[in-house]
């Protein structure tokens, strides 16, 4: 009946998965005899349909409904929390923008130049640029030093990352350096030049920054922070290009999605299968710090940087529980991550986790997740539960 009302409809795999779950709960013949209205809701909350009576009984029960809960829709009390906090943030974003560019700020105490707008700017670009202007990564050097045979999927992933983050920090170094320009009166300032003072002013991300940067909601401040563990982890790898990470952090990757396709690129050339017919899974280990991890993985490869929203992970039952009030994100423990072949019968004991690059969601998607649940997997299904790389800022 799903696929038939909605299947054309409903374009997006995810939501359709979730409209079918919907659909699976409340079109049965026990609708009509008081059936739990609310999914899922381990007694937080009840509600049942009305047994076969009159039209102005019906009329009656509806009255009773309780207020609108995020319960109704099965998903956490939380969930709420989060969107009436993203309202929030929403409305100091546009009030930010209304503000007049030239007001000075409240407490100046009659030094206005010091507070204003281009001042700030000029100096948060000085600032940025000390910090980025000496980072660069020999790719071609590295290149060369590496045999042909050296060269596995893992190198040529972090290549790239490495290429990604040349060409990001050179746009910024270039940018920068005429605006700094600009700010000494040595070049006549543009509508770009303008525009990246008025970014850093705000302490919001420049356009071409974004462009050439990766997923991240994140404001300035905090982005560049991001940025930093993101150069780390790849002069980790380039000191010694042979050897990858014993835990590699997908969330600072600025493709994930090809990191696990070198998984499943190494599996290809070690057994010989066919690299259309392989999928990655997932196994949640016991270790919380990634620094405890003393080995590399047998089989693929351990990575971290995952974070659970619309649930919590369980270490003790190594499987999914409901989140605790007011815990927007958790942070997983190390997970292998190892390509094979699809398996033909479907575990009830498994959920499908989505997996993101931000909280947005939509259109960041990384992968499949499988995760371990003593719950009916439909339960998440309603829930939103997602994993999420980077979600704004540090836990």
């Amino acid at each position: 009946f799903g696929e038939i009302m909605y299947g054309g409809h409903i374009v997006d795999d995810w939501d359709r998965r979730m409209c079918e779950k919907y659909l699976s709960y409340f079109m049965q013949d026990d609708i009509l005899d008081e059936m739990e209205l609310v999914p899922y809701a381990d007694g937080l909350l009840s509600w049942k349909t009305p047994g076969p009576s009159t039209h102005e009984k019906y009329i009656e029960h509806i009255e009773t409904m309780p207020p609108e809960s995020p319960l109704f829709f099965g998903m956490h009390p939380n969930a709420e929390l989060n969107f009436r906090t993203r309202q929030c943030h929403n409305i100091f974003d546009l009030l930010t923008m209304l503000q007049p560019k030239g007001a000075a700020s409240a407490d100046s105490s009659g030094d206005d130049d010091h507070f204003s707008p281009m001042k700030m700017a000029e100096d948060m670009c000085g600032e940025i640029l000390d910090e980025v202007r000496d980072v660069h990564f020999s790719v071609e050097e590295t290149a060369r030093n590496l045999s042909d045979e050296e060269k596995g999927p893992y190198q040529f992933v972090f290549m790239q990352e490495c290429d990604c983050m040349n060409g990001l920090v050179y746009e910024m170094v270039r940018g920068l350096s005429e605006l700094q320009q600009g700010f000494k009166g040595e070049l006549t300032m543009s509508e770009q030049m303008e525009q990246l003072a008025d970014a850093l002013y705000t302490e919001t991300l420049p356009t071409w920054w974004v462009k050439l940067g990766f997923p991240s909601t994140r404001p300035l401040r905090s982005w560049l922070m991001n940025l930093k563990d993101r150069c780390s982890q790849l002069e980790e790898w380039i000191n010694d290009p042979l050897n990858i990470p014993k835990v590699v952090d997908v969330s600072k990757l600025f493709n994930p999605q090809s990191f696990l396709t070198a998984i499943k690129q190494l599996c290809c050339q070690e057994q010989n299968l066919e690299l259309d017919r392989l999928h990655v899974f997932t196994e949640v280990t016991k270790r919380l710090d990634p620094k405890a991890v003393e080995t590399m993985a047998r089989e693929g490869a351990y990575v971290t940087g995952m974070f659970l929203e619309g649930a919590r992970w369980d270490t003790n039952g190594n499987c999914l529980e409901d989140s605790k009030p007011k815990e927007m994100f958790t942070r997983m423990p190390v997970i292998q991550c190892k390509a094979g072949m699809a398996q033909e019968k479907e575990d009830k004991n498994l959920y499908m986790c989505p997996t993101y690059c931000v909280p947005t969601r939509r259109p960041h998607f990384v992968f499949v997740a499988q995760l371990r649940t003593k719950q009916p997997a439909a339960k998440w299904v309603l829930a939103g539960v997602a994993l999420i790389l980077d979600i704004g800022y540090n836990i």
